[in-house]
């Protein structure tokens, strides 16, 4: 009963409110005056009105609440999020009646965009009329209160990650929530069970977007929340603290530069050096998370700089390569900045040699980056030797990275340097090899030139870093044409792809005369049927 209630009121809220429905023989139907008829009376009547329904609805959720029995009692606060949504009619989530509550899914306001919670914020307060959130304050809130409090944990910790869910029902309306919300909150990250806490934690960020105090007049209850926060990212449960700090970087957007550094950034030495690795790890995560624009745009430069650099260098030390993974695959995020972090660029070199295939993998797909952040100078003195060195690696994803890496440094460093320094160490190599596997590697780098990266298009130019030249194209056209002479059926095979892949940045007059001849005579004379497939599909691609 308590899993299905949500589902059931929200099928009442899609029907007109003058409706009618008419009960089944054997179904309790509400008296229309006092709410508590019988059922021969509903009957007889021809059925009730859409909205005695829900009060019915209404009533049975808050006798289950009531309920001796706590499994019944962990039921309701189960539902909680998804039925006070329902009473406030806000919509399922993009996952329907089988999804969480839609306030998952919302990004409402902070103080670094004032007030202004865009669209998700509008929809909310246009949904909950005055009407619906007097029904969630009377009757509703009551409930959570009681279930926030109950004397069985399994039931608090439920009710209490509800409380983003009871926001939004109240029309963010932080008033209410100041009076209401805000004291969970604030009981719910000092509970006596580490589970309350934790569930907090996990929510923590929806629920503090979800109160309304992204207005700046309530910044003293917004200041309030962040103390909360404060408390769970120095609790002495680690599995707590490693669920409160993946939310730092939400709670940085909502509260903005001042209240990120005055809660939030002097606990941040103290959670690098945390003894549990799960902690450091996620930290690692968020804090990159905080650099990425899209997620949190509230942190300037120099808060990055100032609060970020020193976690920075020494995550990238850690013991752990989950930890320095959760950096190094996200490090292009302040590509801008690493001019200004030595340290760093030095711990990322240095981990080209790192034992684990991943931090090398990681380390060759940022070293594009680098490049662009340091300038191209820096890059053939300081990193062109370990580019060389991944790209002969022993394990074929870490090769694959420095692969998938030539577009962007075919953007950063342009056609000509490329040709100059780049080209004539790969040709080396792949006159030089004894593995066809380095051969393979060698076109397929070839062949990711013609790629575009960042929007720039391909024969954009040969010194601005704008794409890959005619001379450029020319010349590894005539490499992938070698390739399709060797022995090894694999390196045809890569030869006929690369072609492919080029064939949008050829001229008709080379493919015809230079290209096309092979790939026909592949088509006809090559002993293996994939190889004959690939030229095909190179010659139609050019056609196409």
């Amino acid at each position: 009963a308590c899993a299905v209630l949500p589902a059931i009121y929200q099928f009442f809220n899609c029907m007109k409110s003058n409706a009618t429905v008419h009960i089944g023989v054997g179904v309790y139907s509400p008296d229309a005056e006092d709410g508590a008829g019988d059922g021969d009376k509903g009957n007889q009547g021809g059925g009730v009105s859409v909205q005695e329904v829900k009060a019915e609805l209404r009533n049975m959720y808050r006798l289950l609440t009531e309920d001796e029995t706590p499994m019944v009692r962990r039921g309701t606060a189960k539902s909680l999020a998804r039925f006070v949504e329902a009473v406030a009619k806000l919509p399922y989530g993009i996952k329907g009646p089988n999804g969480g509550p839609i306030t998952k899914e919302f990004m409402i306001g902070s103080m670094h965009t004032g007030n202004n919670g865009g669209k998700d914020e509008a929809m909310i307060k246009k949904t909950v009329s005055q009407d619906l959130k007097n029904k969630v304050y009377e009757e509703i809130v009551p409930l959570y209160q009681a279930l926030s409090t109950d004397e069985q944990d399994s039931v608090r910790l439920l009710a209490v990650s509800a409380s983003g869910s009871v926001g939004c029902a109240l029309g963010l309306d932080a008033g209410i929530c100041s009076q209401v919300v805000l004291p969970i909150i604030k009981a719910g990250s000092a509970d006596l069970s580490w589970r309350v806490r934790n569930n907090l934690a996990k929510e923590f960020a929806i629920v503090a977007q979800s109160q309304g105090f992204h207005d700046p007049s309530r910044k003293n209850d917004l200041i309030a929340v962040f103390t909360s926060f404060a408390s769970l990212l120095q609790d002495f449960e680690a599995q707590v603290r490693a669920s409160a700090v993946e939310n730092i970087a939400l709670m940085a957007q909502l509260g903005g530069v001042d209240l990120f550094q005055a809660h939030i950034s002097p606990l941040l030495p103290t959670l690098a050096d945390d003894p549990v690795v799960e902690v450091r790890s996620k930290l690692a995560q968020t804090i990159m998370d905080c650099c990425d624009g899209t997620i949190c745009s509230s942190l300037t430069d120099k808060v990055i700089l100032q609060d970020f650099k020193p976690c920075l260098e020494n995550f990238l030390n850690d013991e752990f390569a989950e930890v320095q993974l959760n950096i190094l695959s996200k490090l292009w995020r302040v590509t801008r900045l690493l001019d200004q972090m030595d340290a760093v660029v030095s711990s990322v070199v240095s981990m080209s040699k790192n034992p684990n295939w991943r931090v090398r993998q990681a380390v060759g797909l940022l070293l594009p980056h680098l490049a662009e952040a340091r300038g191209v100078a820096f890059f053939q003195e300081q990193l062109l030797d370990v580019w060389m060195t991944l790209l002969m690696d022993q394990v074929a994803d870490v090769r694959t990275a420095c692969v998938n890496g030539m577009p962007k440094l075919l953007s950063v460093t342009g056609s000509s340097w490329v040709q100059r320094e780049i080209v004539p160490r790969y040709v080396g190599i792949y006159q030089e090899s004894i593995s066809y596997l380095s051969r393979v590697t060698v076109l397929r780098s070839f062949s990711r030139l013609a790629v575009v990266e960042n929007g720039n298009g391909v024969n954009g130019g040969g010194n601005g870093g704008h794409g890959l030249s005619k001379d450029l194209a020319d010349e590894i056209a005539d490499h992938l044409l070698k390739g399709l002479g060797d022995k090894v059926v694999n390196v045809r095979m890569v030869s006929a792809r690369g072609l492919e892949e080029m064939s949008s940045s050829l001229d008709h007059g080379v493919w015809n005369a230079q290209v096309l001849p092979v790939l026909e005579q592949i088509v006809t004379e090559d002993p293996d049927d994939d190889c004959k497939f690939y030229a095909q599909q190179a010659i139609e691609s050019f056609n196409a």
